[in-house]
């Protein structure tokens, strides 16, 4: 939030000899206003001021920048707020921060979400700052407003600052222990045990890190990293003498760290004894059991004599034949893991033998029984499905008798069910009926990384370059008619007169959610406050008279909207108010820092391209009801773990809105997940969407030959499953455009083996 907290921010002791200063009243600090003359209105003069005092804050010029600030405050009413925030931050460096928190305050009070965030955690910090009584009221307030704000720990921080310096000691102490505690991932958990240590120095109590405290530190590492630290500590508890409260506690947070390793039996072994403790918590208590009999599941899929012993109970002395059909597909799916072939040889030709099977019972049967069951059987069950024209399932069908003729050494047959599946023109097995054709054709396997590629030799792309006054000058015609109904409008065009590019990008885009409620369709969560809340966005009902204005843009209207969007390069906005039709056309979103990003890694950077197509249908802003955040929808845990690998020590969830970070951070991801998978594409897309530990559990509960096409028809999760279907068959169309050939991809699975990365 604050650019002054990097001159302030310094390792020495904390001066407590400053006074606090009142806030004052609500009016802002100006200097006496500047009139405007008429021949200037559209007040090119507050233009220019703003961007000369962006200059002279660059050049620590700030008593100039604060002229400057004051003449565009008045001279851009509709941004008002936008300068606002501007000018509160010039205060924090001119350390003023009473005064800052009057232009904080006045920011709070913004009709967009994103202003009141930053005004709202301004207001509260600057007040901590000025030791101003009215900041742990605001800080109260804030935190109760915004229970996951980013910077919590920040504000924190400052608090106990404000209490050192009114010799508020002990207070300080207590929340100094509470970062330490609750924020032990944080880059301030280290500055704030350090500054413990000094008052302990000087003689005045501090809090003691009980074993309590420890495991809650310990939990919060394996929440948001770093994990090398979380294994450390819980480690070192579980050799700890506990209660048995604290020894379920750190035995299931032992079972958690092993499952997301792979380590199964492991896994099962923490949480029962986590398990064995007596708990008061139900809830808890449920919730251990289940995990625990999830990895009992894993670690016994493979065991003959454990899966043996379900199917008897399952069969019940029945004869297959009177078994149902979907539980013998279930049947199939449990004693082929285990390698029980005579048992899934049975099932199958039961299954084979009866009428009025659904296509995706038989399918999925066939699928299951891969590596186990008989060849010919499984080729039965696929004929069965690949007959019926009208079934959506007949592609796959094809497909994968293809695969049972290649895998029996019939390339001839393979070779026309190939052809075959090609013509139904189904994208996704058209892309692994290419790569089938290839290998018969090559006679080898394919075994090299998917997803990467040389550096683009084409040139580097640029960021879109129409004339900010352009496109400023587009807008104005629809901000004068829409000036009540749609201010965002005329908002985002004056910030496009001051160069601020993202902030006039955000304002489109609340214009576009306010124009879909006007709808009546649902608002997707996006933005800061999304993120700060971990809620969906605040919307209240909008008058009659008010959504019948809203309704009013015309598709004139909305095209230009979109065109101007488009031209800042925010292709999500530019696709929400043009249609699901623009979003087809696989825009090039972010080209200008998906290439690099993806370069800096070794990826193609197409792949980077159909993710953010799938993942965010590239809106910047969004945030999904699971709290994935940005462009390729990265959760707040995941990015704080990734920072942690990439030594940004600072990170914040926040930063997640930002496409450059939130690119950046994908790239690195899905670069370690392919080579965590040996080079497997298809795993490593379903990992990002599901996580790497379910793909690990997923391929110990598969058959020892079965392989990477196969596993994904089995892949649990409803969600993934189409996920990876969709990722694949946009790479491939952004590698149309470019006329590269369609991806390459093994059908080997890779060998299971434990994970250690964990997450």
């Amino acid at each position: 939030m604050c650019v002054a907290e990097q001159a302030r921010l310094v390792e020495t002791t904390i001066n407590v000899d400053r006074p606090w200063i009142s806030a004052g009243g609500m009016c802002g600090p100006y200097a006496a206003p500047i009139a405007l003359t008429e021949a200037d209105p559209t007040s090119s003069s507050a233009v220019r001021a703003y961007r000369q005092a962006t200059q002279l804050i660059a050049a620590a010029r700030y008593e100039a920048a604060r002229l400057k600030l004051d003449l565009a405050h008045q001279g851009l009413p509709r941004i008002a707020d936008h300068i606002a925030l501007q000018s509160a931050r010039l205060e924090l460096l001119r350390d003023r921060p009473d005064r800052a928190a009057i232009f904080f305050a006045e920011a709070t009070e913004s009709i967009h979400e994103s202003v009141r965030v930053q005004g709202s955690f301004g207001y509260a910090f600057a007040l901590l700052r000025a030791d101003d009584p009215v900041g742990e009221a605001a800080l109260h307030d804030l935190l109760w407003t915004y229970p996951a704000l980013p910077e919590r720990a920040d504000l924190l921080f400052e608090h106990a600052r404000s209490l050192l310096r009114q010799q508020r000691h002990d207070e300080a102490a207590q929340i100094l222990h509470a970062i330490r505690v609750d924020h032990p991932g944080s880059h301030l958990a280290p500055r704030a045990g350090a500054e413990l240590t000094r008052l302990a120095r000087l003689g005045y109590h501090t809090p003691e890190l009980t074993t309590e405290a420890r495991v809650r530190i310990a939990r919060e590492l394996v929440r948001t990293g770093p994990l090398d630290k979380a294994k450390a500590n819980v480690n070192e508890l579980l050799e700890t003498s506990l209660t048995p409260e604290q020894d379920a506690r750190v035995h299931y947070l032992a079972g958690r760290l092993a499952r997301y390793e792979g380590r199964w039996q492991a896994a099962e072994t923490y949480l029962r004894t986590a398990q064995g403790f007596p708990s008061a918590d139900v809830a808890s208590t449920r919730e251990i059991k289940d995990h625990a009999n999830d990895m009992a599941q894993a670690a016994a899929a493979r065991e003959k004599a454990t899966v043996l012993v379900a199917l008897s109970r399952l069969r019940a002395r029945r004869a297959y034949a009177a078994i149902p059909s979907t539980q013998l597909r279930d049947m199939i799916r449990l004693a082929s893991p285990a390698g029980l072939k005579d048992e899934v040889d049975d099932m199958l030709v039961a299954l084979g033998a009866r009428a009025g099977v659904a296509s995706t019972t038989l399918l999925d049967a066939a699928m299951a029984a891969v590596g186990t069951g008989g060849e010919g059987l499984i080729i039965v069950l696929l004929n069965r499905v690949a007959k019926q024209d009208n079934t959506r399932y007949r592609a796959a069908a094809l497909y994968h008798l293809g695969r049972a003729h290649e895998r029996g050494g019939r390339p001839d047959e393979a070779r026309s069910y190939y052809s075959t599946t090609l013509e139904t023109g189904d994208e996704y097995y058209a892309i692994w009926a290419v790569n089938g054709l290839a290998r018969l054709e090559a006679g080898s396997r394919i075994e090299s990384p998917e997803g990467f590629s040389d550096l683009d030799r084409r040139g580097m792309p640029r960021a879109p370059q129409t004339a900010d006054s352009e496109l400023a000058g587009r807008l104005e015609p629809i901000a004068e008619i829409h000036s009540d109904t749609y201010p965002w409008i005329g908002r985002a065009a004056d910030l496009l007169r001051i160069g601020e590019r993202d902030s006039a990008t955000a304002e489109l885009f609340e214009a576009y959610l306010s124009w879909r409620h006007a709808l009546g369709k649902p608002v997707a969560r996006a933005g800061l406050d999304s993120v700060a809340r971990a809620d969906g966005r605040v919307h209240e009902s909008i008058a009659t008279d008010l959504r019948a204005a809203r309704l009013g843009l015309s598709d004139s209207d909305r095209a230009t909207l979109s065109s101007v969007a488009a031209s800042l390069g925010d292709m999500g906005t530019a696709g929400g108010f043009a249609g699901p039709s623009f979003i087809e056309t696989l825009p090039r979103a972010y080209e200008w820092l998906a290439v690099p990003a993806a370069n800096r890694y070794g990826l193609d950077p197409n792949l980077l391209l159909a993710v953010m197509r799938v993942e965010s249908a590239y809106q910047k802003h969004i945030v999904s009801y699971a709290g994935a955040v940005g462009l390729m929808q990265i959760m707040p845990r995941t990015g704080q773990l990734i920072a942690h690998a990439l030594g940004h020590e600072d990170f914040s969830p926040a930063d997640l809105l930002d496409p450059r970070t939130n690119l950046e951070f994908a790239a690195w991801y899905l670069t370690s997940l392919i080579r965590r998978f040996d080079g497997r594409l298809p795993l490593a897309i379903a990992a990002y969407n599901g996580g790497p530990h379910n793909v690990r559990r997923w391929m110990q509960e598969c058959a020892d030959q079965t392989s990477v096409d196969v596993f994904l028809e089995q892949i649990p999760f409803s969600q993934t499953h189409r996920y990876v279907r969709r990722v694949l068959v946009n790479y491939e169309a952004y590698r149309k455009q470019q006329q590269l050939p369609p991806p390459t991809l093994s059908v080997r699975l890779p060998a299971q083996r434990v994970d250690p990365l964990s997450f």
